[in-house]
């Protein structure tokens, strides 16, 4: 369907109209109607239940774009306050008609991470690293993920502990897809004490790019340096399965690890930010 297409004969109204034409989800496809004409779509999808991405957003060149905008969020905003859902859109020029779009309808942004990168071919951790690894393999589930558990506790950002653990484990296997490997993931022992835990990935849908999908210490060996040096052993480990690049993310307010990437030597490449629809900021029809 174009802009300015007749979608239906006679006259529905002199305003904008948002009608939901999704066949999965009805907020997957919506389309601002003006009398008969379409003048603006949106084009969505969720990344998971309860994250949205606006994929597009367009107004006809003869509609009033902001009004036409602000009536295809604000359908969003309905349904998403009740349900939590949270839309992700990037801190980008290109994205600022949805942002403003967003923000006139109610949203607001939650809470927003930083993206990172940095080449990784024949990359060698710079630091004298006396610890010892173990695969989730040679572990088992249980005991890996009891590890991890204390690994993330306190931690503002990654607290298993506050969610269901198994489930976010399970998660995180499901996205890793057809590339999980237990070999791959790895606790760091010191005399037989657990450390840390990295979990080296390689993206499903990318090859030759890989991240970080955990890196944290457990509380009583925080402040040691531990953070950096587990992720820098964790990049050697990918570039010696071939990944050749790195991406990397974490929450704006998360220092300690904005840090650390910033010692491995990541460049920052963008922000994302997470917006919640609120109920006392909606706007009345």
């Amino acid at each position: 369907m174009s802009l300015g297409d007749t979608v239906a004969s006679g006259r529905i109204d002199s305003r904008a109209v948002t009608v939901a034409l999704g066949r999965e989800d009805d907020r997957s496809f919506l389309v601002s109607l003006e009398g008969p004409r379409c003048v603006g779509r949106l084009r969505g999808r969720f990344l998971n239940p309860r994250l949205y991405f606006v994929e597009e957003l367009t107004v006809a060149d003869s509609a009033g774009a902001d009004e036409v905008a602000d009536s295809l969020a604000a359908f969003l905003a309905d349904s998403f306050c009740e349900d939590g859902t949270e839309i992700l859109a990037w801190d980008r020029p290109e994205a600022r008609p949805v942002n403003r779009a967003l923000e006139s309808a109610g949203f607001v942004v939650g809470r927003s991470k930083v993206f990172v990168e940095r080449d990784i071919a024949d990359y060698a951790s710079p630091y004298d690293d006396p610890l010892e690894y173990r695969s989730l393999a040679s572990l088992g589930d249980e005991r890996f993920l009891e590890i991890m558990t204390e690994a993330s506790r306190g931690d503002p950002f990654e607290d298993m502990s506050e969610r269901d653990p198994r489930a976010d484990f399970r998660e995180l296997r499901d996205y890793a897809g057809r590339k999980f490997d237990p070999t791959w993931w790895r606790v760091a022992f010191r005399g037989g004490t657990p450390v840390g835990v990295i979990l080296p990935q390689e993206f499903a849908d990318r090859d030759g790019e890989g991240t970080l999908f955990y890196v944290g210490v457990v509380p009583s060996e925080r402040g040691h340096g531990y953070g950096k040096m587990l992720h820098a052993t964790g990049l050697s480990f990918l570039s010696r399965k071939g990944i050749t690049r790195y991406a990397g993310s974490t929450d704006t307010r998360n220092s300690p690890m904005l840090r650390v990437f910033e010692a491995n030597g990541c460049r920052i490449t963008g922000t994302q930010l997470f917006y919640k629809a609120l109920k006392k900021n909606l706007r009345k029809g």
